[in-house]
């Protein structure tokens, strides 16, 4: 069993099972080290374990847990992951947050250091490193999703002091090489049946989507990039590693929509990434947050090919 940290929780890596699970940070609270069990009982999702809690309240006021078959009936889980129900798991947690944030810290100083060297960057390295000083907090809830991954900054150091601390001409330092990203959690999500993009209504296909030639054109190379972002690059390659490690087929990047199989070609539109797993056609769209354009690519792929999935992912 190993762990992975993301954006809303955590990714739990079992054997036996072929994807990770994803632990919402709702299901988890780092704080509770005395809790006592609602029950022997082991429920058959977590809905009917909380609401059996609720209609049984504790009076002694004690906080309570019950168990239930999580992850498709895969594993036996308690409805809150702390210290009281699973304290190795707990532990690691905490190990995984603590690593992340020293990770942040040493990559941001590499980077700082490696840029201009102008006292501005140095200024703004002195606040950044700070925020992570803070001791733990309790995690905050987030959404639900196991059923079916930062603490308050202080106030800055005045900037005098910040720059006293540093050589007026240090050499830079060499640049870490910064670790391959995992792979997206909606992704992992999408795949396990879980898909956290709403799906849209297919309206009229545009007519340059109907107007294309349904001949399928030569695939070209999935190393290519989908923009400008060094970080959607990135991102993209880590999904693909992903996604053939778990048998996924007729991989493309950033062309032209085709059907399952590759059989035919049903629009000029580009999406990001597409390929077929378990017998479905899927297509990725990768959207920095201001962007807003992931919903009208979703609307003209379901419109194009109404019998495949799309997942909208948001990476800076």
């Amino acid at each position: 069993m190993s762990f992975g940290i993301t954006a809303g929780g955590y990714l739990l890596y079992c054997e036996g099972l072929p994807l990770p699970v994803f632990v919402p940070e709702s299901h988890v609270d780092l704080g509770l080290t005395s809790m006592e069990p609602l029950s022997d009982s082991i429920y058959s999702d977590r809905d009917a374990a909380l609401a059996d809690m609720a209609a049984n309240a504790s009076g002694s006021g004690r906080a309570r847990y019950a168990w239930y078959r999580g992850a498709g009936g895969a594993l036996i889980v308690p409805t809150v992951f702390s210290p009281a129900t699973t304290p190795r798991i707990a532990r690691t947690m905490l190990a995984v947050r603590q690593q992340l944030v020293e990770t942040v810290q040493h990559d941001l100083k590499a980077l700082l250091l490696d840029m201009t060297g102008s006292r501005v960057l140095r200024g703004v390295f002195s606040r950044v490193v700070r925020m992570g000083s803070e001791p733990a907090l309790r995690p905050p809830a987030r959404k639900e999703g196991l059923g079916g991954e930062t603490p308050a900054p202080r106030q800055p150091a005045p900037r005098s002091t910040a720059l006293a601390s540093e050589p007026a001409r240090a050499p830079a330092a060499p640049a870490s090489a910064p670790a391959a990203p995992a792979p997206s959690p909606g992704l992992v999500q999408a795949l396990a049946g879980n898909n956290p993009t709403r799906p849209v209504a297919a309206g009229p296909r545009l007519p340059q989507d109907v107007a294309v030639s349904p001949k399928v054109p030569k695939e070209r190379l999935t190393s290519r990039p989908i923009g400008r972002s060094p970080t959607q690059n990135a991102q993209v390659q880590a999904d693909i590693e992903y996604l053939r490690n778990i048998g996924a087929e007729n991989i493309r990047i950033n062309q032209q929509q085709l059907t399952a199989e590759n059989v035919q070609r049903v629009g000029a539109n580009r999406p990001d990434l597409q390929f077929d797993y378990n017998g479905r056609r899927y297509h990725v769209e990768y959207d920095i947050p201001a962007s807003g354009r992931g919903p009208g690519h979703q609307e003209r792929t379901m419109s194009n090919d109404p019998n495949a999935e799309t997942i909208l992912l948001i990476v800076p």
